[in-house]
């Protein structure tokens, strides 16, 4: 068992240094001049096709999560035109980044519209409360008016009822 897992760290090590050695430039000294012929990439980069760049913006397009994860589709849109740009699949690509950006900024919209809606909602419900206030006050101010006409008209038959009886007691008195 420590013989297996010594095998795998050196076979892992050597792997490392591999890599490394595999990453250096190559340069033609040829007329005295050093120029980089060629760029070699590690050993453990892969390169990705078209297709798997298109495949990798729809995946995070149909996220497993529920969540579509639109900035990451159009960075690897444009990863795709910036590398393939003579692909079929360009204009199309394209096409997605531009609905993209039509979305996120339709996201935004709406985000600025609820916020505002919810401003609207919050001054409506104080509109509500305060005219219940209102409504309730003038009310309780009508039932004190219509007691205090009651009054006023009791009052006023007590007064008439007083006047002929001062002008009955005037007709006995002469």
């Amino acid at each position: 068992m420590l013989k297996k897992a010594r095998g795998t760290i050196i076979v892992i090590i050597l792997a490392v240094f591999v890599a490394g050695c595999a990453n250096s430039k190559v340069i033609d000294k040829s007329n005295g001049q050093k120029i980089a012929a060629q760029k070699q990439e590690s050993m453990f980069r892969l390169f990705q096709s078209d297709a798997d760049l298109i495949d990798g913006a729809l995946i995070a397009l149909n996220n497993q999560e529920g969540k579509p994860d639109y900035i990451a589709a159009k960075t690897k849109l444009g990863l795709f035109i910036k590398e393939h740009p003579q692909s079929k699949w360009v204009g199309s690509a394209q096409s997605i980044i531009l609905i993209l950006n039509n979305l996120l900024d339709l996201q935004e919209k709406v985000k600025t519209e609820s916020a505002a809606m919810d401003k609207a909602n919050a001054e409506k419900a104080k509109l509500k409360k305060d005219f219940k206030y209102f409504e309730e006050r003038y009310q309780a101010e009508t039932v004190k008016l219509q007691q205090e006409n009651e009054q006023l008209k009791n009052d006023i038959a007590l007064l008439k009822k007083l006047e002929i009886q001062m002008g009955q007691r005037e007709k006995m008195l002469k």
